[in-house]
């Protein structure tokens, strides 16, 4: 079975080539600097490894990269990323905000959990991304954007909880000092809230963000929104929230889409107010992004700034975010057509049409 060097945490990396190919633990940092500090893509590019060594590694590991990458620029500067992996398509985002630079990762190829605002919800799930997937869609941003990354979110195509193995290894990768070095406050992991996915964040003791797509505070409106929230209770879900907060002293970003005549009443507005009580945490509204096929909206300026205006003051910091890249279909909710495109026979019509 040939070794997804890129998937490999320095310790897992030192054991392997100890163990495995009989080199010295030296040759750990030698490797790891190559690969994730100067992200070369050729075994022959790492001129202080000996050539029995590089042989050795050619035969038995490789370096997993983009078969193809294919830009959309938007004209606000947002970046989409069509990558095509081993496993199929994949979508990543490259958010500017001087000086600020935001790369947003997909963990998986489509998504289960369903979500009916979501394109990628709607691509349905085709299958987990590797720990070396998700790392090199960062080093291809990374190597095609003049400005270095400074931030990473996970946010992209799947539900990060539902492929936490991988996700766990590619955050301690791209964090660690010896290679790219994204810090881990500048590192923000995103869920709909899977049972026991946020204990594994904090069983990590880092201190990597956590944001929270809630979309409702009232039951019934979020299982109409998320199905997958019928397996775990607003009430669960916040006890977890206040667990993550109370041990990495850090808040959670609370993420909520408005949809007209779904989510944007009133009603709505005072049980996000009254279910943030007690948490720390910023709540980031967003405005429903058009999906193929969907007829749900976005709401009026005047009921966007009126629930806005309710929220704020009675919760401690609420920001309307205005969504990048919907030119290029690179904005929240929009990620995951080409999944979609990709298992539909051409041959038969398309159901949206």
């Amino acid at each position: 079975m040939t070794v997804q060097l890129l998937g490999l945490t320095f310790e897992k990396l030192q054991n392997w080539l100890v163990q495995d190919l009989h080199q010295k633990p030296f040759r750990a940092k030698q490797l790891f600097t190559w690969l994730h500090f100067r992200r070369v893509t050729s075994f022959d590019q790492m001129t202080n490894l000996s050539l029995s060594f590089r042989n050795s590694l050619k035969s038995n590991t490789e370096i997993t990269t983009a078969e193809n990458a294919e830009e959309f620029e938007s004209k606000d500067g947002t970046k989409k990323y069509l990558l095509q992996f081993h496993g199929g398509p994949a979508e990543s985002v490259l958010i500017p905000d001087p000086p600020r630079f935001t790369a947003c990762l997909s963990t998986q190829y489509g998504c289960r959990m369903g979500c009916k605002f979501c394109m990628t919800g709607k691509a349905g799930f085709h299958g987990n991304m590797s720990t070396a997937e998700i790392v090199a869609q960062l080093y291809t941003m990374a190597s095609n954007s003049e400005n270095r990354i400074s931030n990473v979110v996970l946010m992209g195509m799947g539900e990060p909880m539902d492929n936490w193995d991988a996700v766990a290894d590619a955050l301690e990768i791209i964090s660690d000092s010896r290679g790219i070095c994204i810090g881990q406050r500048k590192i923000t992991v995103s869920t709909v809230g899977v049972p026991g996915g946020i204990r594994k964040l904090i069983d990590m003791e880092k201190q990597y963000g956590l944001a929270v797509s809630l979309h409702s505070a009232i039951q019934k409106t979020r299982e109409l929104i998320v199905p997958s929230a019928k397996a775990m209770s607003l009430h669960q879900l916040k006890k977890d929230m206040l667990e993550y907060t109370g041990t990495t002293g850090r808040r959670v970003t609370i993420e909520y889409c408005l949809i007209k005549g779904v989510n944007d009443s009133t009603d709505e507005a005072s049980a996000l107010a009254e279910y943030a009580k007690g948490i720390p945490c910023k709540i980031n509204l967003l405005i429903y992004n058009p999906v193929p096929g969907l007829n749900w909206s976005g709401p009026s300026e005047e009921v966007i700034n009126r629930f806005t205006n309710f929220l704020y003051p009675r919760c401690q910091a609420v920001t309307l975010r205005r969504s990048r890249g919907g030119q290029v279909a690179g904005a929240c909710g929009q990620l995951g057509i080409s999944v979609l495109n990709k298992e539909r026979d051409p041959e038969k019509p398309d159901p949206d049409k």
